[in-house]
């Protein structure tokens, strides 16, 4: 393995780059400086002051920079390729190798390993207890949800959720923590459009303005619960939103019957949310966690289309960046392309078998029953295909999503 010194990393970056960098991570260049005295000036920063750079890092970054301290200095760790990369493999401080299509490798050089490792849990412990990385999650999950926010507005939001759950919080040091965040560094923009926070998510926000107007959907209304904000910033850069509605439901245990599981159920969920972005024009690529689901080749052209009908439901109901947070369905309309899965079918290869037979989905059980036989779960009667069969369960009973609590604490909370 080849390994790359900081000081090779930093001298790849022409001078403007480098004094994003240095002013990301806390350190102020100057501007006058001659390039090769900003390598100097920004690699002894980083030898010497590992502690403040790090706690100028996002959440994301600083937890993958731990798990691969707790890995080992060139130890390989096969990640899976997210929606956008972290500010570590950008800066070139965390190496990565995306020579396979499948995999993203990431690792630490020795000499950044020997760097952090001191400090690294001092820094997570710190940004936790001042509430840096609450804030963070809180802004992240408006930016992700409304994918374009105006500066003033995004802030308002952020400290009016702050109001709502923990009244009597600090408003001065809730707004210098959120100035001072690397939020407001890396995704604030301004252009023609103004002064905006952009979500690490949206590769063209000129796309979402242009498709806003032609929408006529200018205005910012407040569209969004806490629950809905915080829950799409917590996880990146792999969350989901709306899993707790009837829609969100029936795709979660549709996967599940698909063969989903674990980190795979979360990216095929966080895939379907992205997708979901793009349903104002056909687009294939939503269906395509269907096509590639461990359980694929046992689905019949009826179930297949039967799936693709949950899909569409789900991406209609999720908010949208080009309806300002709402969803398609509290807009009165369908903005899903509900034919758009025939493209895959013309495609050469990826093509989806439908076995020949009756038209059922894989045999799927849940727990037995712990306490009550007979407690039909029947919010969701209707909006699965013929049969998806609906469990039986009582309040006390595992509960179907698979998470280990019982239901009456789980999906039952929701579907009381």
């Amino acid at each position: 393995m080849k390994q790359r010194t900081l000081y090779s990393v930093l001298e790849h970056f022409q001078k403007p780059e480098l004094q994003d960098l240095g002013n990301l991570l806390g350190s102020d260049l100057s501007p006058r400086l001659r390039k090769s005295q900003l390598v100097e000036q920004l690699l002894s920063y980083l030898q010497a002051e590992p502690r403040r750079w790090m706690s100028h890092l996002m959440e994301r970054d600083i937890r993958l920079l731990r798990d691969l301290v707790h890995a080992g200095p060139e130890r390989i760790q096969y990640l899976d390729y997210a929606v956008y990369p972290s500010v570590l493999e950008v800066s070139g401080i965390v190496e990565y190798d995306d020579s396979d299509e499948h995999f993203h490798k990431v690792w630490i050089s020795r000499e950044v390993y020997e760097i952090v490792a001191p400090d690294i849990e001092k820094v997570i412990r710190s940004g936790e207890k001042s509430g840096q990385y609450e804030l963070e999650r809180i802004g992240l999950g408006y930016l992700n949800l409304y994918g374009i926010l105006p500066t003033d507005l995004f802030q308002d939001r952020v400290l009016d959720w702050f109001e709502r759950r923990k009244p009597g919080s600090d408003v001065r040091e809730l707004i210098r923590l959120l100035h001072a965040s690397p939020l407001m560094k890396i995704c604030r923009f301004v252009d023609a459009w103004g002064d905006y926070l952009c979500s690490p998510c949206v590769e063209n926000p000129e796309e979402i303005f242009e498709l806003r107007r032609s929408l006529h959907q200018e205005q910012y209304e407040d569209a969004l619960t806490d629950e809905e904000a915080y829950q799409a910033g917590a996880g990146a850069p792999y969350f989901t939103v709306g899993l707790l509605t009837r829609e969100g439901m029936a795709l979660e245990q549709l996967y599940r019957r698909l063969g989903y599981t674990g980190f795979d159920l979360v990216k095929a969920e966080h895939d379907t949310w992205m997708e979901a972005q793009y349903t104002h024009s056909p687009n294939p690529a939503l269906y395509e966690p269907l096509l590639y689901s461990p359980q694929a080749q046992q689905l019949n052209r009826a179930s297949w289309e039967a799936c693709c009908e949950i899909v569409s439901d789900y991406a209609d109901a999720v908010p949208k960046w080009c309806l300002n947070g709402f969803s398609a369905y509290e807009k009165g309309e369908c903005m899903c392309d509900r034919e758009a899965w025939k493209e895959l079918e013309e495609q050469p290869e990826g093509t989806p078998q439908h076995p020949e037979g009756e038209d059922e989905y894989p045999q799927w059980t849940m727990p037995e029953p712990t306490v009550t036989e007979g407690f039909g779960l029947q919010m969701l009667s209707g909006q699965l295909p013929p049969g998806f069969a609906i469990p039986h369960v009582a309040p006390d009973d595992p509960c179907p999503c698979g998470s280990g609590l019982r239901y009456r604490l789980c999906h039952g909370k929701y579907l009381s």
